[in-house]
């Protein structure tokens, strides 16, 4: 009996370190993209100061690479014990119920992003299936927008799951 467990376990640690590589490589990929949005920028105000002429598409790009850092960075923060988190009243709880409190709320936000990694993958689905496109002037697949939505939602909630184990071993 020991045995079927620690191969449990020892699965449950493979899953988790495979997701916690992930979370790193989706986090490595943020940051190049806030360098590379961060340089289109530069160029749009170079080109308007030199040339007097605006590079029009990178807004939008700037936009995209918003969207896409906050959800491919988000789960190597939150496995990181990194994102905002108000603490005030955990702080000043004793042991068991902050551990209580903590298992709850990660309970809570691990059902939430897992609900919305759901809705967001059948929407990314549905864009796709339609071939619907975004109504700017790159007019980019749609899908291509989204897909980072349930991706990080779904990174999200595993993370959400490990802290909620994770608060009754300690």
């Amino acid at each position: 009996m020991d045995d079927s467990l620690s191969v449990e376990h020892a699965t449950s640690n493979a899953f988790m370190r495979g997701v916690s590589r992930l979370n790193l490589w989706l986090a490595w990929l943020s940051g190049l993209v806030l360098v590379i949005a961060t340089g289109l920028v530069f160029l749009e105000i170079l080109s308007r100061l030199i040339f007097d002429r605006s590079l029009v598409w990178v807004v939008e790009l700037s936009e995209y690479a918003l969207l896409y850092m906050t959800f491919l960075g988000a789960p190597y923060l939150l496995e990181k014990h990194r994102h905002v988190a108000i603490d005030l009243v955990t702080d000043a709880l004793p042991a068991w119920p902050r551990r209580l409190l903590v298992a709850a709320l990660s309970a809570l936000a691990a059902v939430a992003c897992g609900y919305c990694a759901w809705v967001g993958g059948v929407v990314t689905l549905d864009q796709l299936e339609h071939g619907m496109r975004e109504t700017t002037l790159m007019r980019p697949p749609s899908y291509l927008i989204t897909l980072v939505f349930p991706l990080g939602m779904l990174l999200l909630a595993i993370q959400f799951v490990a802290q909620t184990l994770d608060s009754f071993k300690r």
